[in-house]
């Protein structure tokens, strides 16, 4: 429920997540690049002059890359078998290898919930909206969603994904295809009318004429 229904998430060169198997941790992802993605390794350098160029489609070849991750289950402590055993045993201290049932969600930028600031009074913008292009992303749906999950609030959750939002194109494939679409929603309709008329006409003329 913590991503149901919500608009794409921004971020700011976001890293992706490597998980491992842990028992009695449940892994589930919740945040996924798009189908346009690639990696590179630390550190790159990364020049706004990029922008100027056409990407290479073929660099971009890894898609889906997990970056936000919804763990649940009992934690087993970091200090576990690193502690001396007059310590760990201490029913003073009171030690805790395992946690009690909990939840984390683990996010691969910090930038997600960071508002941008406006670019001439320095004022914050809502979180979610990318000033440049004006567009309105999913963040704030998305922390509120993560907190109310986290917080065992699911009917806060539940009641918020009922707001349906318009959802970005995906602007590569509307490009490669834009001639068939454009045609698509120009003559499609024109066709329809038409084949609507004929229709009619045809029920009209077999309704109302009388054989002699």
């Amino acid at each position: 429920p913590i991503v149901n229904n919500l608009n794409a998430i921004k971020t700011e060169f976001i890293s992706s997540l490597d998980t491992i198997s842990v028992n009695g941790i449940k892994k589930t992802i919740l945040l996924k690049t798009s189908p346009y993605s690639r990696t590179v390794n630390a550190p790159v350098y990364i020049n706004l002059n990029i922008l100027q160029k056409e990407p290479d489609e073929r660099l971009y070849n890894m898609p889906g890359q997990p970056v936000a991750v919804l763990l649940e289950g009992e934690f087993e402590s970091i200090y576990l078998n690193r502690i001396p055993p007059s310590i760990q045993f201490n029913k003073e201290i009171g030690f805790k290898a395992y946690s009690k049932p909990t939840r984390m969600i683990i996010v691969a930028d910090g930038d997600i919930i960071r508002n941008q600031l406006h670019y001439s009074q320095g004022y914050p913008l809502p979180l979610g909206y990318d000033q440049y292009i004006g567009q309105t992303f999913g963040n704030k749906e998305f922390i509120l969603n993560a907190m109310n999950y986290l917080t065992d609030g699911p009917g806060l959750i539940s009641i918020r994904s009922r707001e349906l939002k318009l959802r970005l194109l995906d602007i590569t494939l509307v490009g490669k295809n834009k001639l068939f679409w454009q045609l698509f929603n120009v003559i499609l309709p024109i066709v329809l009318i038409i084949l609507f008329g004929i229709t009619q006409a045809l029920i009209r003329k077999r309704k109302y004429t009388r054989s002699i």
